[in-house]
C-alpha cells in the first residue's frame, strides 16, 4: 500500500477494488460476519440509545397517572401489562406486551429544562460546563475506550446523528465522533458521515470503483487536526473496501414482514438498521427517534417530542392539521404513524428481534429523552418542558426484565422515592458495557475524574 500523510491521495489498484466483492455472494450478514472475522468478541456488550429528542411526556408513556385530576392524567386511560401492577399508556398495546423484557425506572430526575444542556447531560451524563459541551457522549467514550471490534465497522453510529442538541465528541474532538448515517436508510444514496456513499450492488464493479477513486477527496476534509482527518481517510477506505458496511446498510436482505413490523417508514426502518449495525459489530448506535411532521418537524432529522401543542393530536398523527392549530405556525404534514405509535411498533419489535437472535443478551438497549412534561396540560393542550421527573427505559445486557424502580408523587411531578439522575444513568450503561464507571479517561482535566460521578441504579441489573 503506497505511503501517505493526512494531505496526500489515497490511491487503491484496481487489483483491491476488483477483489471487494469476493467471498460475499450469496451469504447474509450474520454468515458474512462469522466468515469475515473468525476471532470476532461476541461475548462484548453494545449499546443501542434511542434518544427521545425533545423530551417525551412520561404520563403518556410509561409512568399515566389515572388517579389525578383530568388536567393532569390527559385524555388516555393505562392498559395492563404482561408485568402484574404494572401500567402503561393505552396508545402503546404491544410494549404493554413485552414489560417483562426491560426495566422502567419512574424516579428519574433531570436537571435543565434546556434541550441543549439537558441533551447535553443525558447523553454524555456529565452536567455541561456553561461554556458549552465538554465530555463526550457515551458512544464517543466508547469509541475512544474500546475502538472497533474490527475493521470496516466503525464503534459508534449515529441515526441520523448521534444525539440531537449535542456536540458528541466535546474534549474528545473530531477524531472520535460518530459516523452518522442520515436521511432515508432505504433511499440509494444516502449520506454517510462525510461522504455520500452510493449502496451498489456487489457485482456493480464500475459503481464501486467510481467510489473509491473519489477517496483522494477525504483529504480535503474539514475535520479539525490531521489525526481527525487521517483517521476518517483511513476508516473511509476501510468502510468501502471491507464490505461489511455494505452488508449491513442493505436493509433488502430483511424479510419483508419483519420490515414491515418495525414500520415501512423512515423512522421504523432506521431502528431495523441499528439491530443490523448492532450485529455487523458496532459498539454503540444511537438513534434519534422522532417523527419529522406536525408544528415543529419541518426537515429530515428535526422531528421532536417537543409537544408544547396539541399534545394527544400531534402523538398519535401528523397527517392532518388539527382544527385548533395555532395560528401563525405551519403544519408539516406526514402521512405514517406520529410518535407514540411509532415507538411502539419500532421498539417492541427490536426487543423481539434481538431476542430471536440471541443478541439481546448482549445488547444494552436505553430509551429516554432529555427531560420530562409538565404534570398539567398547558392552555395549548400540551405538555411543557419539565426535568423534575420523568421516565427511562432499559432491556437487555443483564438488566432486570419486568422492574420498576422508583415512583412520583401522584400527580407525577416529582420522584417520592430515591431520585435517579443522568449522572446514574451513565454509570449503569458504562457497568453494563464492561466498563468501570469510576474509571479516568478525562486527561485534559487539572486532575483526575471519573467518566461517571453517579451509581449503579439500584435493583436494574439482575
Amino acid at each position: 500500500m503506497p505511503c501517505r500523510d493526512a494531505r496526500s491521495t489515497y490511491q487503491l489498484s484496481r487489483r483491491e477494488a476488483l477483489q471487494i466483492g469476493v467471498g460475499l455472494y450469496g451469504l447474509s450478514l450474520p454468515q458474512y460476519l462469522r466468515a469475515a472475522d473468525t476471532h470476532s468478541h461476541r461475548r462484548d456488550i453494545s449499546c443501542i440509545f434511542i434518544f427521545l429528542a425533545g423530551g417525551p411526556s412520561h404520563f403518556e408513556t410509561f409512568d399515566p397517572k389515572p388517579d389525578a385530576p383530568v388536567e393532569v392524567r390527559g385524555l388516555w386511560k393505562p392498559i395492563s401489562t404482561d408485568v402484574p401492577g404494572t401500567l402503561i399508556c393505552e396508545k402503546m398495546p404491544l410494549m404493554a406486551q413485552r414489560m417483562g423484557k426491560v426495566a422502567l425506572i419512574r424516579s428519574w430526575q433531570g436537571k435543565s429544562g434546556s434541550h441543549s444542556t439537558g441533551s447535553q447531560h443525558v447523553a454524555s451524563g456529565m452536567m455541561p460546563p456553561t461554556a458549552g459541551q465538554y465530555f463526550p457522549n457515551f458512544g464517543c467514550l466508547v469509541s475512544a475506550l474500546y475502538g472497533g471490534k474490527f475493521a470496516g465497522m466503525p464503534a459508534h453510529f449515529g441515526i441520523p446523528f448521534a444525539a440531537r442538541y449535542t456536540n458528541p465528541p466535546g474534549y474528545l474532538g473530531a477524531a472520535q465522533a460518530a459516523f452518522n448515517i442520515e436521511d432515508d436508510p432505504c433511499d440509494p444514496r444516502t449520506a454517510f458521515g462525510k461522504l455520500n456513499l452510493e449502496k451498489v450492488r456487489l457485482e456493480d464493479r464500475q459503481a464501486m470503483l467510481s467510489q473509491l477513486d473519489n477517496l483522494g477527496q477525504l483529504a480535503e476534509v474539514a475535520d479539525s487536526g490531521l489525526e481527525a482527518s487521517g483517521k476518517f481517510v483511513d476508516e473511509a477506505v476501510s468502510l468501502l473496501t471491507s464490505g461489511a458496511m455494505t452488508k449491513a446498510m442493505n436493509l433488502d436482505e430483511e424479510p419483508q414482514s419483519l420490515r414491515e413490523r418495525y414500520g415501512a417508514n423512515i423512522y421504523g426502518q432506521r431502528v431495523l438498521l441499528g439491530r443490523r449495525l448492532i450485529e455487523a459489530g458496532a459498539r454503540f448506535v444511537t438513534i434519534n427517534q422522532a417523527v419529522q411532521g406536525g408544528l415543529f418537524g419541518n426537515g429530515k432529522t428535526n422531528g421532536t417530542w417537543d409537544n408544547h401543542h396539541l399534545l394527544f393530536s400531534s402523538m398519535m398523527s401528523f397527517a392532518t392539521a388539527p382544527p385548533n392549530a395555532p395560528s401563525g405556525y405551519k403544519w408539516h404534514s406526514y402521512s405514517g404513524p406520529g410518535n407514540l405509535p411509532q415507538l411502539d411498533m419500532s421498539l417492541s419489535t427490536l426487543l423481539d428481534d434481538l431476542d430471536e437472535r440471541g443478541l439481546l443478551d448482549t445488547t444494552l438497549v436505553v430509551v429516554m429523552g432529555e427531560f420530562g412534561r409538565t404534570p398539567k396540560i398547558n392552555k395549548d393542550a400540551g405538555r411543557d418542558h419539565y426535568p423534575a421527573a420523568g421516565c427511562v427505559l432499559m432491556a437487555g445486557a443483564g438488566v432486570n426484565g419486568g422492574a420498576v424502580i422508583g415512583a412520583t408523587d401522584k400527580i407525577g411531578g416529582q420522584p417520592r422515592t430515591r431520585p435517579w439522575g443522568p449522572e446514574d444513568v451513565a454509570a449503569s450503561i458504562y457497568h453494563a458495557l464492561g466498563i468501570d464507571p469510576h474509571r479516568t479517561h478525562f486527561p485534559r482535566l487539572t486532575r483526575p475524574t471519573p467518566i461517571s460521578t453517579g451509581q449503579i441504579i439500584d435493583g436494574l441489573f439482575a
